[in-house]
């Protein structure tokens, strides 16, 4: 009688577990997905990455991030369409801010295919950042894979702030101004100047070549030398 009841308990285990498997319908059916995935360096493995222009001269107008379509499934012996779209009520970015492919191939015999995602560096980021939500929505040729990793949440800005540090920096920079500061990661190509890891020379020098960078601009300039956010000339 034992036995008879553990082969009927293990029976209907059995009928449960593939009644939920086919009313799970991703795990355990044989279509085609797929999944989105940033670089680790950005994302660090999460589905969301935040990007500064701030680090970057002023002359980096846009920054391409890739990102890359996982097949989950089998390889085709044809080329297929992924498509990719912006979710309107998960997105800050207007259409200025990014350009984003609607349609992705993924090519025959292949199981990933990467594509770019461009951020573009706008005025109005220097006041506000934006954010912008991509997710893989289903094709004629792919359903949409597990829902932690069909999307990807960018978020980028250009505002600049004042370093913890900057009273260490007095000496070499004098007054903190916005406007100065970014003048300063302009014309040096150092994001970060810390007194601890950074000789006096190395200060000094970077103080002549600011003075200099500075100079040059004002001649360029001739009776419109430049000011800071509070209308006070930038000095060095």
């Amino acid at each position: 009688m034992k036995n008879i009841c553990t082969i009927a308990s293990l029976i209907l285990c059995a009928f449960f577990l593939f009644t939920n498997c086919e009313n799970d319908g991703f795990y355990y059916q044989d279509e085609a997905r797929v999944r989105l995935e940033a670089p680790y360096i950005w994302a660090l493995g999460s589905d969301s990455l935040e990007y500064s222009f701030v680090t970057v001269p002023e002359t980096v107008e846009a920054f391409e991030l890739p990102v890359t379509i996982y097949l989950m499934g089998k390889v085709s012996a044809t080329d297929r369409v992924v498509n990719i779209v912006a979710d309107e009520k998960l997105t800050t970015a207007a259409g200025k801010h990014y350009h984003l492919p609607a349609q992705v191939i993924l090519p025959a015999n292949e199981n990933k295919v990467t594509f770019p995602v461009t951020l573009n560096r706008t005025l109005d980021l220097q006041d506000n950042g934006v954010r912008l939500y991509i997710k893989v929505v289903e094709s004629v040729d792919f359903k949409v894979g597990v829902q932690e990793k069909n999307h990807l949440l960018l978020k980028w800005n250009d505002i600049l702030s004042r370093p913890t540090n900057w009273n260490d920096l007095v000496e070499f920079f004098g007054t903190f101004s916005l406007v100065k500061y970014r003048f300063i990661l302009n014309n040096t190509g150092v994001s970060e100047f810390n007194i601890e890891t950074m000789s006096w020379a190395q200060l000094m020098n970077y103080k002549i070549k600011l003075r200099n960078a500075l100079n040059a601009y004002n001649e360029a300039h001739p009776g419109d030398p430049l000011r800071d956010e509070n209308g006070q000339y930038v000095t060095f």
